[in-house]
């Protein structure tokens, strides 16, 4: 492989595969389709990467599992870990290790055999679910109806509890409802806006309620950013002019030094929209964890160090492939983007109007999390049909 000619992008997944294997050689099943299917006859020995817009596994996986779409849903065996990023989740499978998931709404069944750390809108773990270890969690609601061998810890908008919990319940919650039936076997420790009514013999432990009140320090503070809200404002629209001319220029650069790669992005995510949304959502969750993961060993230090670095610059040019995207379809969609020229003016339309739109408070996450996930996932997606077109040309060029 020619090093040479491969973009920052090929460089990343490479590190990071290189990140999660622990033999010399590397071995690996990865798996991208608008739908992506594992069938529960099918016995895979190699970590398992997938990613697609849907995705579906109920097969046997003797090793790592990682998986990444709009709707995932994970069943059957995996021997080791479990990490899925999706917008809608369903997990109900043997895990014989730990599970990282996050989402927009998590349902969670089957068994879990170390511990379990849920990121979402609504989690919901069902009955039938069992975890080993402990559980991490961070939901505007969370309802634990199964049971949990170790500690409870994290945060809601509200906590609901009707299953059993062998270890301490610790949560920051606005509402926490304990149901009767509910057992808790250590202390419940919880901070909130007001008081749980908790059916006596519940915990077994002790319990320790935290009124959570607002500070007069809070409110001082705000008055006084008040008085400097119009410098705020002028710093505000300042910062924004300047990081607008940033990206460009950074495009800019790009886009004569590497036109068919920057072309290749932006056109995946209209031809490809589903891989690039599952690559991006796996790059942008799998990733730092990676590195984190390899960064314990004194030997993966600086192998964590470079995946954290490529994998920070990658997220910065995200906006790039989007921009010209945009501004593509506005100036003219069915003009294709051979011209350097077109490129550039679509590029500065593009960022302006990215730049409008995060100026909403309400979008601005949201817009940037859709960056990120289709920015990444186009670089991926690109740089695979550009190799792969060059490919198909050395082969016809030898016939």
């Amino acid at each position: 492989m020619n090093i040479a000619n491969r973009s920052i992008v090929v460089l990343a997944i490479l590190v990071l595969s290189l990140s999660l294997t622990a033999v010399p050689v590397l071995a690996f099943d990865a798996r991208s389709s608008d739908q992506v299917t594992v069938g529960s006859e099918e016995v895979v020995n190699e970590d398992l990467y997938l990613a697609g817009r849907v995705v579906l596994s109920n097969g046997t996986v003797n090793a790592d599992v990682f998986a990444a779409g709009q709707s995932v849903t994970i069943g059957g065996v995996v021997a080791n870990g479990l990490t899925v990023a999706g917008q809608t989740v369903y997990v109900n499978a043997e895990v014989g290790h730990g599970v990282r998931v996050a989402g927009s709404t998590i349902d969670l069944g089957g068994s879990i055999g170390r511990d379990l750390m849920a990121v979402g809108s609504t989690i919901t773990l069902n009955k039938d679910s069992n975890i080993e270890g402990d559980l991490g969690l961070g939901a505007e609601t969370a309802v634990l109806r199964g049971n949990v061998q170790g500690d409870v810890r994290g945060g809601a908008e509200e906590l609901i509890i009707e299953g059993s919990i062998a270890g301490d319940v610790e949560v920051h919650v606005r509402t926490l409802v304990v149901r009767p039936g509910a057992s808790i076997g250590g202390n419940l420790t919880y901070t909130g806006e007001t008081e749980a009514n908790i059916p006596a013999g519940t915990v077994e432990g002790d319990v320790a309620f935290t009124e959570r009140v607002q500070q007069e320090w809070r409110r001082d503070m705000r008055r006084g950013l008040g008085a400097l809200a119009p410098l705020a404002i002028f710093a505000s629209l300042a910062w924004s002019v300047i990081a607008y001319l940033m990206a460009f220029i950074t495009g800019l650069v790009l886009i004569l030094l590497m036109p068919r790669r920057m072309a290749g992005a932006a056109v995946a995510m209209r031809t490809d929209t589903g891989p690039a949304a599952g690559w991006g959502a796996l790059a942008l969750f799998v990733t730092p964890l990676a590195a984190i993961i390899v960064s314990i060993t004194i030997v993966g230090l600086p192998l964590g160090i470079i995946t954290l670095l490529v994998w920070g610059i990658l997220l910065y040019l995200t906006q790039l492939p989007v921009g010209i995207l945009l501004g593509n379809l506005i100036l003219g969609r069915r003009r294709s983007l051979d011209s350097k020229g077109f490129m550039i003016g679509s590029l500065a339309l593009g960022l302006l109007i990215l730049a409008l739109i995060r100026v909403i408070p309400v979008l601005s996450f949201f817009v940037w999390l859709v960056i990120l996930i289709f920015g990444l996932g186009a670089f991926v997606v690109g740089e695979r049909n550009l190799v792969r077109s060059r490919r198909e040309s050395t082969d016809v060029s030898n016939l």
